[in-house]
């Protein structure tokens, strides 16, 4: 039985190999061109809302905000636990005179709400295709056992009581400090109260980063030598981005491909050999990885003024410890 499940992991390795071996370098390389002309176009979505949260900023350029973007998304491939994400708030710290690590963190989510409402836009267009599975019976769906506070109304209610007492007593002791976090968070999110500044300077350059995204995910089809429509495009994408929104079937790797090997035929009426979209899948991703790594690694030495690459992976790792041991042993700053 090992035996036969060598022979064939191998053959399945095989033709993902000589798949991945005849792909078009051309259009492998506009797609990776593209993927980072959209990465740098949305930069411009949040440097709105930097400009926002901190106005006096006047020495903040798009180019900056963008630099401090490109060189986090490309480290946190090779630093654990989004460490990059820290990389990019030490870039725009050290940019931005008297900004707070909490403020600069809040940026995100206005920064993000576009790309969530887009991806669960995504979600519901799969939904409606029926590329998700999703659970058919009540059966299917977890559930969490409480018997033991309902059958034990006791318990509940010492629960509650000291819940409450040890609630109230964190409050007290840190009224002052959730005050003052909570300002600093609002601030970061200010850009929210202007709907139409958020329109023209978020929304519009993020939905522009998108369709680029679309042209590129097209191009590496192309590459591969897969069906390209707006349809299948749309179907990639939605695969890749919008199953995080949910924590549904295609957040795992083999039940995404198995969704794009359905959504080929019923898109576009002909099978696609599970060895192409494999070869795609895998191929796309680490070229990704590595072309984001290669901006990210230019753009983090152009902001510390070194082309050593050592030397820049180095200060930021430094970087993320020195917030990280911080932030565990004092408030947010």
């Amino acid at each position: 039985m090992l035996g036969d499940a060598l022979r064939t992991a191998t053959h399945a390795f095989a033709l993902i190999a000589d798949r991945a071996a005849s792909v078009d370098p051309a259009w492998a390389a506009l797609g990776a061109v593209l993927y980072v002309v959209s990465q740098a176009v949305r930069t411009r979505g949040w440097h709105t809302i930097l400009r926002a949260a901190y106005p006096d900023a006047t020495d903040l350029r798009p180019r900056h905000t963008m630099a401090a973007y490109l060189a986090g998304a490309g480290l946190n491939g090779i630093i654990p636990a989004r460490g990059g994400d820290v990389v990019k708030l030490w870039l725009l710290h050290r940019r931005i005179e008297g900004s707070r690590y909490t403020t600069l963190g809040a940026t995100f989510v206005p920064e993000t709400l576009f790309e969530t409402a887009f991806g669960i836009g995504l979600v519901v267009w799969a939904l409606s295709q029926g590329f998700l599975p999703v659970p058919t019976s009540s059966g299917e769906m977890p559930h969490v056992d409480v018997s033991l506070v309902i059958a034990h109304p006791f318990l509940s209610t010492a629960v509650a009581i000291a819940l409450g007492v040890a609630g109230t007593l964190v409050f007290r002791l840190a009224s002052h400090r959730v005050r003052d976090l909570g300002q600093r968070l609002r601030q970061g999110v200010v850009i929210l109260g202007e709907p139409r500044r958020f329109v023209s300077g978020v929304a519009s350059w993020q939905a522009l980063a998108r369709l680029i995204r679309l042209g590129s995910l097209a191009a590496f089809m192309e590459a591969f030598a897969l069906p390209v429509t707006v349809a299948t495009a749309v179907l990639v994408m939605a695969a890749q981005g919008g199953g995080r929104i949910i924590p549904l079937a295609p957040a795992s790797a083999g039940l995404r491909l198995a969704m794009l090997s359905y959504g080929f035929v019923e898109v576009t009426g002909q099978a696609v050999d599970i060895a192409a979209i494999t070869a795609f899948t895998v191929g796309v991703g680490a070229l990704l990885m590595v072309t984001g790594l290669l901006v990210g690694l230019v753009a983090l030495g152009a902001e510390l003024e070194t082309w050593s690459p050592r030397t820049a992976v180095a200060h930021a790792r430094a970087a993320v410890a020195a917030r990280r041991a911080a932030t565990s042993t004092s408030t947010p700053t």
